[in-house]
């Protein structure tokens, strides 16, 4: 090695120099590689022990995910039940709910009923009675047209008898000799008079409450 370096230029003393400092580093590098250098059985004892830290982790992982798995079921189970509790009462409550619907849509049903027959009862009531007062005029102003013909035919009978009465009350007081002038009176001017009270009390039984039932006709 000396000599090469002598051939590169260096002197033999530099060369011997350089020599020895090479040695110094192999040397204390060699000491520093031995310090750092590790025994077969410390390798198979620290590759020992890593297998038995990984198996460790393993089982720890492996118990922790059975863990969470076991949670993870015992909460969807609980959430579960829970959904079906709720499904339940709420299909409770909706049919409830319906229930109620049903039974005021009912009543409402039966409210209406009743008032379209209410009003329907009353409806009939008015006809009723506007039935009962067009017949009651018709009867009024059917009576009132038969007292007013017996009137004119009592009438004319009246004046008929009174000619009669006037004609023989004439022949009676001419025929007679000097007696005195007196009248009598006669038996169809009583009747003159008990007529026109008949007919004063058919019109008073007429005009009462506007539906006579029965008219005296004398």
């Amino acid at each position: 090695m000396t000599s090469a370096l002598q051939k590169g230029g260096f002197t033999q003393a530099q060369s011997v120099t350089l020599m020895k400092a090479v040695r110094g580093l192999l040397a204390t590098n060699l000491d520093v590689a031995r310090a750092g250098l590790i025994s077969k059985s410390d390798v198979e004892n620290e590759t020992y022990l890593f297998r038995a830290a990984c198996s460790e982790l393993r089982t720890e992982i492996s118990n922790a995910r059975r863990t969470s798995q076991r949670t993870s079921a015992t909460q969807l189970s609980h959430l579960t039940h829970e959904v079906e509790i709720l499904s339940q009462r709420l299909t409770q409550e909706s049919s409830a709910l319906k229930d109620d619907l049903r039974g005021m849509l009912d009543d409402r049903r039966m409210a209406v009923r009743s008032e379209q027959q209410a009003l329907e009862q009353r409806i009939q009531e008015l006809n009723y009675k506007i039935t009962v007062g067009l017949t009651s005029n018709i009867l009024i102003l059917g009576s009132l047209r038969f007292i007013t013909y017996k009137i004119h035919v009592r009438d004319q009978e009246r004046r008929i008898a009174a000619d009669k009465a006037k004609a023989n009350d004439t022949s009676s007081t001419s025929s007679g000799s000097g007696g005195s002038n007196f009248t009598v009176p006669s038996r169809e001017m009583s009747t003159q008079t008990s007529g026109g009270a008949d007919t004063e009390a058919m019109l008073a039984n007429v005009s009462q409450d506007g539906s006579p039932a029965y008219v005296s006709l004398g």
